[in-house]
């Protein structure tokens, strides 16, 4: 109880006993003694952890573009890529709206049936992106995964949507960040010209 409410709280209890008791004088009461700096900064610290915790988990820093792009990258590199565990049996689809209609997207791996019309069968996992006071919210919801390889993939989308790269357990793989290519050589440059005689 902060010192104002507790002062307020014994004057009128004080109030009170006093109207019991047929007395019609409050007692006085002094103001409460000034706060030091170091009670004040105990005070205001102690406000910001519990204020952290009130913070919902599922709030990260960046623009939704910038979140899609960060979870996007590590879902298709590190999940998706040559030796990725999802490449077999899931889909990747994306749907993503651009920056100037506020950068919603969605993330969805579909289970893979190759005897279906339609190959995207039904979903398995969604990751929802969306922006959200002043920061950008991210949903996750698991409906077909297996629950180990699930709670690696919400580690690992968690992870990369407060912007820190990787593939989890195993070590950054090649292609995370885009490497510089050479331009390839063209008919023009393979041909030399022949010395003149």
């Amino acid at each position: 109880m902060q010192p104002k409410q507790a002062t307020l709280a014994l004057l009128a209890l004080s109030l009170s006993v006093a109207g019991c008791s047929g007395e019609t004088t409050p007692p006085v009461l002094g103001l409460p003694p000034p706060q030091d700096a170091a009670a004040e900064s105990e005070q205001s610290s102690s406000l910001a952890a519990l204020k952290g915790l009130l913070v919902p988990k599922d709030l990260v820093v960046g623009t939704p573009t910038e979140v899609y792009t960060r979870i996007a990258r590590g879902v298709l590199t590190c999940w998706f890529g040559a030796s990725g565990p999802l490449k077999a049996a899931f889909i990747y689809h994306a749907d993503a709206q651009p920056a100037s209609k506020g950068g919603s997207s969605e993330i969805k791996i579909l289970t893979r049936d190759s005897d279906a019309d339609d190959p995207r069968a039904l979903r398995a996992y969604r990751v929802l992106i969306a922006p959200s006071e002043n920061k950008t919210r991210v949903e996750i919801e698991n409906v077909r995964i297996p629950e180990p390889l699930a709670a690696r993939l919400k580690q690992d989308v968690e992870r990369w949507a407060s912007d820190e790269a990787g593939c989890g357990e195993a070590p950054v793989t090649a292609g995370w960040a885009a490497e510089q290519r050479k331009a390839p050589e063209t008919k023009k440059t393979k041909e030399k010209k022949a010395p003149k005689p």
